[in-house]
């Protein structure tokens, strides 16, 4: 199935979700939603990796609330991309796809290394160099 398949089948579920719930589903509130899933997907992670609490949860509990948890933050893109009239195939194509020819080129020693990332030595009329 292709992502905005999926995405159009989430969006209906959410839709009814909406429905019966009697949820405005505004942009703003997916997006409340999605950082409340965020925060669950977090938890989950944090318990499943011996971070955070368990319950009393085996390690297979703890695994399908991490998946779960992952599919709902996954979902609740889907239908935040769906209420801003993004098109999620073709963002994706346009922002993540044009880097995998960067990254081959770069591994085939075509492509330029990224420039060193250090401070600049302060000079001596720079004030908070004596700080």
């Amino acid at each position: 199935m292709e992502l905005n398949e999926w995405s159009g089948r989430i969006e209906g579920i959410s839709a009814a979700y909406g429905e019966y719930f009697a949820v405005e589903r505004t942009p703003e509130w997916v997006l409340l939603e999605l950082t409340e899933e965020v925060g669950e997907l977090t938890q989950a992670y944090l318990a499943s990796s011996g971070q955070g609490r368990n319950r009393g949860k085996s390690d297979d509990e703890l695994r399908q609330d991490l998946e779960g948890e992952v599919a709902d933050a996954f979902a609740t893109i889907l239908v935040f991309a769906r209420s801003a009239g993004i098109d999620i195939e073709s963002a994706l194509t346009t922002k993540w796809l044009p880097w995998e020819k960067f990254h081959a080129d770069r591994a085939a020693g075509l492509a330029p290394e990224p420039l060193a990332h250090r401070w600049p030595e302060p000079s001596d009329d720079d004030p908070q160099a004596s700080s």
